[in-house]
């Protein structure tokens, strides 16, 4: 047959292309609606068919083991040009399918119904169509009941289109937020060192290691193929590269995260932790010495998620503002308590058995 299945088949071609669906995994939803047409129409075998160029594919298919059959086969393409929809009572006696190998070949199909799956200006993709081996013919409310079907079935494509753009805005916005934050970063970084107080560019450090933070989000949801989701893991790897320049020469940084899928704002709150808490360790755990460790564990615990930072620095007394600052009121204690509570969590910060630890816990659901 040929190639040319309608006047503006390029526009056909390029509106199909335009969804991304050929050569995708199955979807439940494509398949619940074959399924469901099969049951109605009393078919054996249910397709979603997209007609590409020289081929069609198949998104669902119930009753055939193929996925996809040359152009040349294809009864869809027939239903494209037909119109609206097609149905052949028996593909023996057609002559546009009497001699389709699928009517001669060992499927024996002997009765096609497609319904046309078109957007809003009428331009098919596809169709949704039921065989049978047998000749038959569809009673009005089957008939009916594969258009309306038809009509669900370009409102997953179109849907999974318009999810599709808005996960590439998502992406691009993520993007140049991060270029953004990372070039402020780069201007605080310049501004340290200008600075005469110690106060004054600790402050600077303070706020450039929070916009390294967010800027780590941002490029980790721009990574990710989980929408607004970031997987813990990779997230805190990114946090901890970037946080630990702040510790001394010869304090080595160890982190083991178990894998958590979390929303980009409670992601945001457990970096917070981690990074204030390895801020507040570089400045006091290590006072003096020229080996040590800081270690970030997290691991799901029955419903909820807990992670440790803790140090070896031992037990430092107040005066050095070891335990003071960890346990007190000061800017990076009330962060750490302020990312708690947007997790719904709760902070613990205590003096362990070889230096001091602070615990964040929070609810999986």
């Amino acid at each position: 047959m040929s190639d040319k299945l309608i006047d503006d088949e390029e526009i056909r071609l390029a509106l199909l292309r335009g969804y991304n669906i050929l050569d995708t995994a199955p979807e439940e939803g494509f398949d619940d609606i074959a399924r469901l047409a099969g049951a109605i129409c009393e078919t054996p075998i249910a397709l979603v068919s997209l007609v590409e160029k020289e081929r069609q594919w198949f998104k669902a298919v119930q009753g055939l083991d193929v996925g996809e059959t040359p152009i040349q086969m294809s009864i869809c393409a027939h239903a494209i040009q037909s119109g609206d929809f097609l149905e052949v009572h028996d593909t023996t006696k057609d002559p546009r399918t009497a001699e389709n190998p699928l009517v001669v070949g060992d499927e024996s199909i002997r009765f096609y119904a497609g319904a046309l799956l078109k957007n809003e200006e009428g331009v098919a993709v596809g169709t949704l169509c039921v065989l049978d081996r047998k000749p038959r013919t569809l009673n009005d409310m089957q008939r009916k009941t594969l258009k309306i079907l038809a009509n669900q079935v370009m409102r997953h494509l179109e849907l999974r289109e318009a999810l599709g753009a808005a996960e590439m805005l998502r992406r691009e916005v993520d993007h140049r937020v991060k270029n953004s934050l990372q070039s402020l970063e780069a201007l605080i970084r310049i501004q340290t060192r200008s600075v005469k107080t110690d106060e004054a560019r600790e402050a600077l450090e303070a706020v450039q290691g929070r916009l390294a933070m967010v800027s780590n989000l941002h490029e980790a949801l721009y990574l990710s193929d989980a929408g607004a989701m970031v997987n813990l893991s990779t997230f805190l790897n990114r946090v901890v590269q970037t946080a630990s320049g702040q510790m001394p020469e010869g304090i080595i940084v160890r982190h083991e995260v178990a894998p958590c899928k979390l929303e980009s704002r409670a992601a945001s709150s457990v970096g917070m932790v981690v990074n204030e808490a390895i801020a507040n360790a570089s400045k006091y755990a290590f006072e003096g010495r020229d080996k040590g460790a800081f270690d970030i564990v997290g691991k799901v615990d029955g419903d909820d998620y807990v992670l440790t930072c803790a140090d070896d620095g031992g037990a430092t007394d107040t005066q050095t503002g070891g335990v003071q600052t960890i346990v007190g009121t000061g800017l990076g204690m009330r962060i750490m308590q302020a990312a708690a509570q947007q997790l719904g969590g709760e902070l613990k910060a205590e003096v362990g058995d070889k230096g001091h630890v602070v615990t964040l816990r929070w609810p999986l659901n």
